[in-house]
């Protein structure tokens, strides 16, 4: 586990590099993107766009003070957010209620830190409709330091990975399972995108990551349609990626979730949702098979969220969400040699 040591803070303005979580190593949040710019160039646009969406994307943060002043810079509006999440800055400590503040139009703003134990870590997340820059934190009464970091798990998926239906940021099933595991989370779900594709592989591939996990494939009924030898094919080369830089990191792949809609409707290719699901299934079960692969788990996602739980009837509510996370934690937290709390 990478722990990072830092002397409590007391007065003045602190640069935020350190207090940010959720991007790849090496990249800033500074640049607005959870993708390096290079691999953004070559990717299709809508991928690009969806990058620009702070999904993940907080400030981690332990101490006494009871509020910190943010210097931030507003941009643009995003393209694909989530559209049950508030405009807004989200403050969370495990066990209070989150501290929403809204987002101002540039300059500074002040959040309200909940009441918790000194030891304890505060997450502010950022807002996913507009693009925000955090310059620096001031703690007001009281001290600040960065949170200490856990293994760097990166998770790679569409829509439903970014969180899509999750009434609150930090509510999607991958921030669900850091918090559980205690793992430092790069959330790589792009809405309306994620295609398997090479460049996004490299990516993930490059991120020294203790731990991956891949979500994608639901989109690949109508959005993005193929058909089911071209998402077998497409997966067996992802995981080829993955293990050409991450050789021994454990890899648990979830197949789509159910899609009522789909699941036995042809697409304009004659695919229907349930087809996709079982040839990528195939694919994962065969490339283990030929590789001996033993680091690389396959969750099926088929049953892990019931329909009723679909608000729009393709993304999880949060009941949704706990469920997902429910099915995930145990596996990656094994590849991890990690406990996994007991639920309550």
């Amino acid at each position: 586990m990478r722990v990072e040591k830092h002397e409590p803070t007391t007065t003045g303005r602190h640069a935020a590099e350190p207090f940010v979580r959720g991007v790849l190593p090496g990249l800033s949040w500074a640049e607005g993107a959870r993708l390096p710019a290079a691999a953004t160039r070559k990717l299709p646009a809508d991928t690009g766009w969806a990058a620009r969406v702070a999904a993940g994307v907080h400030l981690a943060l332990t101490g006494t003070a009871r509020a910190v002043d943010l210097t931030v810079r507003i941009g643009e509006r995003t393209t694909v957010p989530a559209p049950t999440v508030a405009e807004a800055f989200l403050a969370r400590a495990a066990g209070a209620p989150g501290v929403a503040i809204p987002v101002p139009t540039g300059g500074s703003v002040r959040i309200p830190l909940p009441e918790r134990a000194a030891d304890e870590i505060v997450r502010i997340h950022l807002p996913e409709a507009v693009e925000v820059r955090v310059d620096s934190l001031t703690p007001v009464d009281g001290v600040i330091e960065p949170a200490p970091r856990g293994p760097l798990w990166v998770v790679y998926g569409d829509s439903i990975a970014q969180g899509w239906s999750a009434s609150e940021a930090g509510r999607a099933w991958p921030s669900l399972v850091a918090d559980t595991l205690g793992m430092d989370l790069v959330n790589l779900g792009f809405a309306g995108a994620a295609r398997g594709e090479m460049l996004a592989a490299d990516v993930v591939a490059g991120s020294g990551a203790a731990a991956v996990t891949l979500a994608w494939g639901t989109n690949a009924w109508s959005s993005l349609p193929t058909d089911a030898p071209t998402i077998a094919e497409t997966m067996r080369l992802f995981l080829t990626t993955l293990r050409q830089g991450l050789p021994a990191a454990p890899i648990v792949v979830v197949s789509p979730i159910v899609r009522p809609d789909a699941e036995q409707t042809p697409n304009r290719f004659g695919a229907t949702h349930a087809e996709l699901r079982t040839a990528l299934e195939d694919a994962v079960r065969r490339f283990v098979t030929a590789t001996g692969d033993t680091g690389i788990t396959l969750v099926p996602g088929r049953d892990l969220v019931p329909a009723d739980e679909l608000p729009d009837g393709l993304h999880p509510g949060d009941a949704g969400h706990r469920g997902l996370a429910a099915g995930v934690a145990p596996h990656v937290a094994a590849g991890l040699g990690l406990h996994t709390p007991a639920a309550h």
